[in-house]
């Protein structure tokens, strides 16, 4: 009897599993439309958070990228979007070069930008979020 329970148990994975397979099956590329509406997010949010430090992370690939968007306050030309220069960075000149973007949005709680990209075929989720505390520069 045991047996038969067993066979008739259907595993669905964890959230995360249920959203690569969303992310991989129904979701299609960013256009560069949409792209450019998204660096307007990513500007935002780096303009409120206002740290110096990020990091892109992605847990599963074991893939960590520390951004350092330190400014010269003082001498800064305020003219320059630095916070639209930075969310380009992101971007045009990290997440293209590593797949396909498919979604870039805020974390409920604001506090991240949550990235789903298709690498290789599989679905992955980036995190884009201020590292101030993370960076020791002064000991």
């Amino acid at each position: 009897m045991d047996e038969e329970k067993e066979k008739k148990e259907i595993e669905f994975g964890t959230l995360y599993d249920v959203n690569k397979n969303l992310v991989k099956q129904k979701e299609i590329k960013l256009s560069e439309t949409a792209l450019n509406s998204k660096k307007l997010i990513v500007r935002d949010f780096i303009y409120k958070q206002n740290n110096n430090y990020y990091m892109l992370l992605c847990n599963e690939r074991k893939d960590y990228t520390v951004f350092d968007f330190k400014r010269d306050r003082d001498n800064y030309d305020w003219d320059t979007p630095v916070c639209e220069d930075c969310a380009k960075c992101l971007i045009d000149e990290c997440l293209t070069n590593r797949g396909e973007i498919r979604g870039i949005d805020l974390t409920k709680d604001k506090d991240a930008i949550e990235i789903w990209m298709v690498i290789d075929d599989d679905a992955y989720v980036y995190y884009f979020f201020p590292y101030d505390n993370g960076v020791i520069n002064d000991f």
